[in-house]
């Protein structure tokens, strides 16, 4: 009897200290396209590899007690088997967006995107919060089960470069390149030998 309750003790040791060690990485991107006066927002989550628990709760643009999009997001579009709530809109806070499931969660290695659309610029939610200044408006949380049960992660969520600007540094390049090219060929047709 001694030895089965060692056991079932040492059982339960184990499994607290399994559990104590679930952990979640995580990123996430923010991506945008112009729709009229608005925007149409991606928030792509992440869940790497490395992380040894799943993600049911993407609360994006909130930490407890702050929430810091600059104005109520118009719509939001939760992924299949998720909902959506917006959060916040208090006196001196701002808005966030709470995405839940218990039912089809991001498990590690796995990504899912999240979408909405807001007045608010993408200038605007790549800086700081007006609401709460000096946080950036990306600051995002993440659960594994439940809004504040499980393993939990806070991350910024980063925005990704417009194309447009992409299009443009890459087309930079080119002309900086074809230049040099060009005086190179240039010195080449003179009657001095070129290296």
């Amino acid at each position: 009897m001694k030895a089965k309750l060692l056991m079932i003790g040492a059982f339960c040791l184990g499994y607290a200290h399994f559990s104590a060690a679930q952990t979640i990485q995580a990123n996430a991107t923010l991506s945008d396209i112009a729709s009229g006066l608005n925007y149409d927002y991606t928030i792509d989550l992440n869940n790497m590899v490395s992380s040894t628990s799943p993600i049911e709760t993407l609360w994006f643009a909130w930490v407890p007690g702050q929430n810091f999009l600059p104005t109520s997001p118009l719509a939001v579009q939760p992924p299949t088997g998720w909902t959506a709530t917006i959060t916040g809109g208090g006196p001196g806070d701002g808005y966030g967006i709470e995405f839940v499931t218990s039912t089809s969660p991001v498990t590690p290695g796995n990504s899912l995107l999240f979408n909405f659309s807001s007045t608010d610029t993408p200038a605007e939610l790549a800086g700081n919060s007006p609401a709460h200044p000096g946080t950036p408006v990306g600051t995002s949380f993440v659960y594994s089960g439940a809004p504040f049960s499980g393993s939990s992660a806070s991350f910024v969520v980063q925005p990704v470069p417009e194309p447009s600007s992409f299009g443009l540094l890459l087309l930079g390049g080119l002309f900086l390149w074809r230049m040099k090219r060009r005086d190179f060929r240039d010195k080449c047709q003179k009657p001095e030998p070129c290296g």
